[in-house]
């Protein structure tokens, strides 16, 4: 196959779950063979979108990467209130023109792109477009339908910023939408009305080997932690990650039940709960420490209100930890139910619940934390994924030969 990814970021340095699925999928379809190109910024951080890779073309892992300039860095004084007010679900959406405004201001404007992707675009098998609320995607959707076919992979959850009007400009010009969760596929269904064009393709996610235990012991231990009597939570910290609700849940489960209870956030952003009692934070550490402190923790926690898929979920399996969900994040309950790998909370009775149950019944969290690892190690193969995404670049191919080669349609 011939592909050409469009991403917000890409590369060395950039931390970000649809980022690395984006690497990951087209560093892999290349070592297979296949040609694969990446139309991408130049920035690492979706903070300001600041330059810092040089603009021209480059190759990554037999990847070839097109970067791009943005046109300014976002101006967050003006961004910030606003996208608070885009994302937040419990409240009204934004007016129209506030509306188009979130997206102008989201970023990344990728400055002369449109000539690369249009030559791109007529000679690959798909162009695939990935993240649904960002500015570039949302352009350059429409530009990419113009000369070939195309696959958006939106990594949707149902925050406020999903049901801007803007947004609906990408799926009606996606040939194929791919979902990561089944949950997923079924919101980008009822809302943009799509359906017949949503595929499920689960993320790849290759297991990870077993951690020695005596690695295990002295990593946890450098920490100031006991092994098996603490839960880690694993990602970007932000309340609609669930971040404030972990913190205050775990200091009262300290206090009411086990004094020696503590919760451990790997991840950047953490620092800020670093003073507050019971809680630990490491901020960014390198993969062999992270997965020695997964491995380590009585339990994984995952707090997060919004996912359209986890990683840290299904790593956690692979590492032999049982898991403690949002029961509010559609995906990730469905993820639980499906696996029988780990139980739900929505309040803090219910976290108190399974926090002890999986704490205080070893057997119980270790037939669970199998059963997470038999459903990973089958629903997110690499064959798994090479298959079922070769059949939806075909029928997109399929798609849009039957849209462009359709005659126009003029209207009076």
């Amino acid at each position: 196959m011939r592909l050409t990814f469009v991403v917000q970021r890409f590369g060395e340095g950039v931390v970000g779950g649809a980022e690395r699925y984006a690497q990951q999928l087209a560093t892999g379809l290349a070592a297979e063979g296949h040609e694969v190109a990446v139309v991408t910024s130049c920035a690492t951080s979706y903070a300001d979108w600041a330059d810092e890779f040089d603009p021209g073309t480059t190759e990554l892992d037999g990847v070839v990467v097109h970067r791009f300039p943005t046109l300014r860095p976002r101006p967050n004084e003006r961004f910030l209130p606003l996208h608070g007010r885009a994302v937040d679900w419990r409240q009204e959406p934004l007016w129209p023109w506030a509306q188009d405004r979130w997206s102008q201001l989201m970023g990344p404007d990728l400055v002369g792109v449109e000539p690369t992707l249009e030559a791109l675009a007529a000679v690959s098998d798909a162009t695939v477009l990935v993240g649904y609320h960002y500015s570039h995607g949302q352009r350059l959707t429409r530009v990419a339908a113009a000369y070939g076919p195309t696959v958006v992979i939106p990594t949707a959850h149902p925050e406020g910023a999903f049901f801007v009007g803007a947004v609906r400009s990408m799926f009606d010009h996606a040939d194929r939408v791919v979902c990561l969760a089944r949950e997923e596929g079924d919101l980008i269904a009822s809302v943009y009305g799509c359906g017949d064009r949503v595929r499920y393709v689960p993320c790849p996610v290759e297991p990870l080997p077993a951690v020695d235990p005596d690695r295990i012991d002295a990593t946890v231990r450098s920490a100031g932690l006991e092994p098996g009597r603490y839960a880690v939570t694993v990602g970007r910290v932000d309340p609609a990650k669930g971040s404030d609700d972990a913190v205050r849940f775990s200091q009262t489960y300290r206090r009411s039940v086990d004094p020696s209870f503590e919760l451990l956030i790997v991840g950047p952003g953490g620092e800020q709960y670093d003073r507050v009692d019971g809680v630990r934070a490491t901020g960014f550490v390198d993969e062999a420490d992270k997965d020695a402190l997964v491995a380590g923790a009585g339990l994984l926690l995952q707090p997060s209100y919004m996912e359209s898929f986890s990683l840290a979920l299904v790593e956690g399996w692979y590492l032999g930890r049982p898991a403690l969900v949002q029961e509010r994040s559609r995906v990730l309950r469905g993820h639980v139910e499906r696996s029988r790998g780990g139980l739900t909370y929505g309040d803090y009775p219910s976290f108190e619940a399974g926090v002890a149950t999986l704490l205080e019944h070893p057997e119980v969290a270790g037939l669970l934390a199998r059963n997470g690892r038999a459903y990973a190690t089958v629903e997110f193969s690499w064959d798994r994924v090479v298959d079922g995404f070769g059949r939806v670049v075909e029928e997109a191919r399929h798609a849009a030969g039957q849209r462009l080669g359709a005659p126009a349609k003029v209207e009076r």
